[in-house]
């Protein structure tokens, strides 16, 4: 998200690799090696669906993270971006945000649509050789309290 300019994470990596997530798995009695960043071939550990999986791995978890709530008034410019690890891979949460106002701004005067700018990231994540699908949500909350 970001709110009046300011660019807010509103989700925390569930990677092998993360510490929060190492942690977690540590508490369940079974932790994981110095280096060992798969689980059962997969580099993430918390995930909707796969059933199999999480009978198969205590490690695996399907609790989400949940973010704190974040207020947007009627009177604050904000938007959204939601999309998969193939964006998240190559582009930090600061680095969309600023494509996003990038985009919006130099199409200023224009209807911008929130198709072009899931384009618009999506082409950058490309650019940058993202090697994982990707899909991108814009929510244009400005545009969304102005009725368009």
């Amino acid at each position: 998200m970001n709110v009046e300019g300011k660019p807010i994470a509103m989700t925390e990596d569930h990677r092998v690799v993360s510490t929060t997530e190492r942690a977690r798995i540590a508490k369940l009695g079974n932790p994981l090696k110095d280096g060992e960043s798969r689980i059962c071939g997969l580099n993430l550990c918390r995930m909707l669906g796969d059933k199999f999986l999480k009978e198969q791995d205590p490690r695996f978890s399907k609790e989400p993270y949940v973010s704190p709530v974040v207020q947007i008034s009627k009177s604050c410019s904000a938007f959204a971006l939601i999309a998969s690890d193939g964006l998240w891979d190559v582009i930090t949460a600061k680095k969309a945000a600023q494509l996003v106002l990038d985009y919006k701004e130099r199409n200023m005067g224009q209807e911008i649509s929130a198709d072009g700018v899931a384009d618009h990231v999506l082409s950058e994540a490309r650019n940058l050789r993202t090697k994982d699908n990707t899909s991108v949500i814009f929510l244009d909350f400005d545009a969304m309290r102005m009725g368009r």
